[in-house]
C-alpha cells in the first residue's frame, strides 16, 4: 500500500519538475527526493533514494519517461527524467549567494552612509546660501537706500550753493543800489590861484 502512495506522489511530483540534458553534471529538483530504480519503470526495485540537489551524471540512455544516472555514490539507475535539472545545486549555490548577500548588504550601507552624507551638505549648502541670499538682500537694500540719500544730499548741497550764490546776488544788488542812490560828496573846487 505505502508502494502505491509513493509512487503516486513521485507521478504527480513528476509533473512539476523540468527536463535535464544527457551527458552532463545535474542535480536532482531541489524540492523533492526521489527514487533510483533498477529498471525504467516504477515495477523495478527500488536501489534507493536520491536526496534533492544531489549530483548526478546522466549517461545518455533513456527509455520512456526515464533517464539512466548514476549518483556521486557510484550507484546506477533509473529515475525519472522530468525530476532531473541542470546547474548546481542550491546546497552549492547557497554559500556563494549569502557571501554575495553580505557583499550588497555592506555596499547598501555604504552608499546610504554616502547618501546621506552628501543629502547633510546638500542642506548644510542650502541653509548658508539662503543665509547668503538673505545678506544680499539685505545689502542691496541697504546700498538703495545709501544711494538715496546721497541723491538727497546732493540736493540740499546744490540748493545751498544756490541760496548762497542768490544772497551774494541779492547782497551785491542791494550794496550797489545802496552806493547807487547815495548822495555823492561834492567836489571841491580848487583854488590855484586862478580865479
Amino acid at each position: 500500500m505505502s508502494k502505491r502512495i509513493t509512487s503516486t506522489l513521485i507521478c504527480l511530483l513528476a509533473l512539476a519538475g523540468p527536463v535535464a540534458a544527457q551527458d552532463a553534471k545535474n542535480i536532482v529538483s531541489e524540492d523533492i527526493y526521489i527514487y533510483l530504480l533498477a529498471g525504467p519503470s516504477t515495477q523495478y526495485r527500488t536501489l534507493g533514494s536520491i536526496n534533492a540537489g544531489e549530483a548526478i551524471t546522466v549517461t545518455g540512455e533513456r527509455q520512456g519517461n526515464y533517464a539512466k544516472i548514476t549518483d556521486d555514490r557510484g550507484r546506477t539507475g533509473w529515475v525519472e527524467a522530468k525530476f532531473i535539472a541542470e546547474g548546481p545545486s542550491f546546497r552549492t549555490q547557497l554559500p556563494e549567494l549569502q557571501q554575495a548577500l553580505a557583499q550588497t548588504r555592506s555596499q547598501l550601507q555604504r552608499v546610504t552612509e554616502e547618501r546621506d552624507a552628501l543629502q547633510q551638505q546638500t542642506s548644510e549648502q542650502q541653509q548658508a546660501s539662503s543665509s547668503q541670499a538673505r545678506e544680499l538682500t539685505e545689502t542691496q537694500q541697504e546700498n538703495e537706500r545709501l544711494k538715496a540719500e546721497v541723491s538727497k544730499l546732493k540736493n540740499d548741497e546744490r540748493f545751498i550753493w544756490l541760496s548762497q550764490g542768490g544772497m551774494i546776488a541779492g547782497a551785491g544788488l542791494l550794496v550797489g543800489l545802496i552806493l547807487a542812490y547815495l548822495p555823492r560828496p561834492k567836489r571841491r573846487k580848487r583854488n590855484d590861484g586862478w580865479a
